[in-house]
């Protein structure tokens, strides 16, 4: 039976190619788009889900408010005395592993008198943590290997990589030294881990290690601690017993016992291993990607849209065709067929559809991935055979099958035969020409409330992409010196042989450019005013800072040169905080802070040291010695070999300094576009989903239209001998679907202004949505609707009446 089934259905297909061509295409385009988008939330949602026992692991986070009035911001580390406190006081807290990253590291390997270096991803770490993360030992043991100071635990393909082939029993004892004089011995080789994870550390280096060596003052532990609390990252493991949100309670009953005076980090919290890859932006450790919970749910609202209305096309034209297949299902049933094998046939046809439809979708999710690269996880291996996938597209074709299928199926075989094989003149129910009409509506009205998207976020982006920031960004790279153990005297002669060579501009040394995600806090006090304290952002920087970024002097003067901090530079909004009415007023005031008095000597216009999600708050720039550069380019009627030429000086000089220390530099106006990577990928994403829902639209529009037109042509011809001109058959064709779209852009219009509203409101600065998007989006839209309709309805009114009469 399924097999006539198939067999009548192919001929059904074969015979309407036409709307069996544009059907294809559009459930192809959405199950595509699906695919697609599976392959990638499903990659993202695979990290750290494989660790033993991973269900009862959690990190512990801290929430930080440098500001008064500004929002707390998690960040993924806790005071470094909790781990301890956690361990001896909480119950049912199973293992206890905390850890430090080793930023920027690398391996010096000396094999037969060679040396060789590698980058590596290096942890500080006690064995608990090997334990709590699930690796398995190939070499040395769990209980000793990171239990004396000096050691390191390899993963195999590190131990390969740094010593070879051979047994690895016998790279047991090697030397590996990091931070140029961190010198420790391989005590121990671990196997891989294979899956995906936020945590991709390949050299362990034992925490025994911290107390006798540098890594103390590093890391700020040991009597001589900085002025900030020191930190560690923290995972926890808890019993399976454990309830927690009683650990929770614990921890937070530990941590206020324990807390700093300070109170930056008010609070902490537990956080489920599986969840750290979908850390805010802006607030996880610097060192592993994540990812946003927003953008992938935005993915599968944009995926399940675009299959919504690659169903709805299926379903117009479906129902559309039912006016010419009721004789041949009022036939099917008067010969003996019943309504359900007549279903099972109906179904059959969406069935065959759909699976050409998958198949072609199949075929293309890869090279779309690869198409789309740029936007794709770069570690995303799309296998299409894998088991998951194609479950899912043999789950995803049933779906659509019933969702496409049913409706027009159980209406058509719903027809009397008695009532269908009457001829034209029978009379018909007019409830799915209303049901079709609302279809095309909401499938409009989507397709809007995308272009209306896609606008505003475009303009939200170029706004905060070329809004005058406050401070010159082109031409200017950064690059960091070994600032914790450089002095000042050899970074500041190393930036005056910078500025000596051809095509460098301008040199500064400072703690962080304008605008970046570093943060630096000074309490002050202004005695004049009040005794109380006030926290503010500062920025440390020498007297070429101000001039190489070019920010804007309202009062007084630039920072003399010196190497400790005896006077500063506030910006407009401290000068205001301070209470003085005008910028001259600040001028020779006197501030205090890090136990001194130091003189406001300039106020600098404000400028955004964050996002445009941030007001810009009071700051100051402090006249200090550091050891991070700047370097301005001379671009000016300079080419870009020329650029690239000087870039390469710079590099030759820095081997001179620093031999063994490969040069890493970022141009600042790229690291200040990372800013609003999200809101790119955004724009990017609506911008495909955009054209994929308007060539959906357009392909239901045209299929539809030619149905109509094929259906009319008698009409139009008698209407064209009555004396009919193109224009009124036009008109009479166009109408209903223009009449459509105007109440698609009027639903469109009010969801899309709500919206579009709600999505400025995360931003302090933001763009102003006038009337003219709605106005330019519904234009856009009607200008297709004409196009798609006009061609199709003046080639009908240009037919000869004769040819179309001819048989009446």
């Amino acid at each position: 039976m399924f097999k006539s089934y198939l067999t009548s259905a192919w001929r059904m297909l074969v015979r309407n190619r036409l709307y069996t061509l544009i059907n294809t295409l559009g459930l192809a385009l959405g199950i595509c788009a699906c695919l697609v988008i599976w392959a990638i939330v499903r990659y993202e949602f695979s990290f750290d889900c494989d660790h033993p026992g991973g269900q009862h692991v959690y990190r512990i986070n801290s929430y930080e408010r440098l500001l008064k009035d500004e929002p707390e911001h998690l960040l993924p580390v806790v005071l470094a005395d909790i781990p301890g406190a956690v361990k001896q006081e909480i119950p049912g807290v199973e293992i206890v592993a905390a850890f430090h990253d080793l930023n920027k590291d690398s391996a010096l390997i000396v094999v037969t008198g060679k040396q060789t270096r590698y980058p590596v991803r290096s942890v500080v770490a006690g064995p608990e943590y090997l334990d709590l993360m699930g690796y398995t030992w190939l070499a040395g043991t769990a209980q000793t290997a990171l239990a004396n100071p000096f050691s390191v635990v390899l993963t195999e393909s590190r131990a390969r990589q740094y010593f070879g082939a051979g047994p690895l029993d016998g790279i047991i004892g090697k030397e590996i030294v990091y931070l140029d004089s961190l010198r420790v011995n391989v005590s121990g080789i671990v196997r891989d881990w294979r899956e995906n994870t936020d945590f991709p550390y390949t050299d362990f280096i034992s925490s025994a290690t911290i107390d006798h060596s540098f890594l103390q003052l590093q890391f700020g532990l040991g009597p001589t601690r900085n002025k900030f609390p020191a930190l560690t990252s923290t995972l926890i493991k808890l019993a399976p017993p454990a309830n927690p949100e009683k650990v929770q309670t614990a921890l937070s009953a530990i941590y206020h016992r324990h807390g700093d005076d300070k109170g930056l980090y008010p609070r902490v919290s537990l956080q489920p291993l599986a969840d750290v890859h979908f850390t805010a932006q802006g607030f996880d450790d610097g060192n592993i990607r994540t990812s946003q919970l927003s953008t992938l749910y935005s993915l599968l609202s944009m995926a399940a849209f675009i299959l919504i209305l690659a169903i709805i096309n299926y379903v117009n034209l479906a129902t559309a065709q039912s006016l010419t297949r009721e004789k041949e299902i009022g036939i099917r049933k008067v010969m003996g067929g019943g309504r359900l094998h007549l279903i099972l046939q109906l179904l059959t046809e969406t069935f065959l559809l759909t699976a050409v439809a998958g198949l072609i979708a199949f075929l293309a999710a890869r090279p779309v991935l690869a198409v789309f690269h740029e936007f794709v996880p770069k570690q995303l291996n799309f296998r299409p055979f894998a088991p998951a996938n194609l479950l899912f597209l043999a789950g995803i074709t049933i779906t659509v099958t019933l969702l496409a299928g049913l409706y027009p199926a159980r209406m058509l075989s719903a027809h009397s035969p008695v009532t269908t094989l009457k001829g034209p003149g029978a009379p018909r129910g007019g409830g799915k020409y209303l049901l079709r009409k609302g279809l095309i509506v909401f499938q409009f009205a989507v397709s809007l409330l995308f272009i209306i998207g896609t606008m505003v976020i475009g303009r939200q982006v170029g706004y905060m992409l070329h809004k005058d920031l406050g401070f010159r960004s082109d031409a200017i790279i950064l690059f960091d010196t070994d600032e914790g153990r450089d002095s000042a005297r050899k970074v500041a002669l190393f930036q005056e042989q910078i500025r000596q060579l051809p095509g460098v501009a301008d040199v500064s040394r400072s703690n962080m450019p304008p605008s970046g995600m570093d943060r630096g806090i000074f309490t002050i006090r202004y005695f004049a005013r009040s005794q109380d304290p006030i926290r503010v952002e500062a920025i440390q920087a020498d007297e070429h800072y101000i001039p190489l970024y070019d920010i804007r002097l309202l009062a007084g003067r630039n920072l003399f040169p010196s190497d400790t901090m005896k006077e500063v530079v506030i910006n407009e909004s401290l000068s205001k905080t301070l209470g003085f009415r005008k910028p001259d007023e600040a001028i020779g005031k006197q501030l205090y802070t890090w136990n001194r008095n130091v003189s406001i000597v300039g106020v600098v216009a404000d400028f955004h040291k964050y996002s445009y999600k941030e007001p810009i708050r009071p700051l100051l720039i402090a006249g200090m010695a550091c050891t991070d550069l700047a370097v301005r380019l001379d671009t000016k009627g300079k080419s870009a070999r020329e650029a690239r030429a000087a870039i390469a000086r710079v590099e030759r000089q820095w081997k001179t300094v620093y031999p063994h220390k490969p040069f890493e530099y970022a141009f600042f106006d790229e690291e200040l576009a990372k800013f609003y990577k999200r809101e790119q990928t955004m724009e990017w994403l609506l911008n495909i989903a955009t054209g994929i829902t308007l060539l959906i639209s357009c392909i239901g529009l045209f299929g539809l239209t030619l149905f109509t037109t094929e259906r009319r042509t008698r009409e139009i011809g008698i209407r064209k001998v009555m004396g009919a001109d193109l224009k009124d058959i036009l008109l009479l064709l166009g109408r209903d679907f223009i009449a459509l779209v105007l109440i698609a852009v009027t639903i469109a219009s009010a969801g899309g202004w709500w919206l579009t509203q709600r999505w400025l409101q995360d931003y302090a600065y933001r763009v102003r949505v006038g009337a003219d998007v709605y106005l330019l989006a519904g234009g856009a839209l009607m200008v297709l609707t004409v196009l798609t309709v006009g061609l199709q309805s003046m080639k009908a009114a240009m037919v000869n009446p004769v040819k179309s009469l001819r048989s009446e």
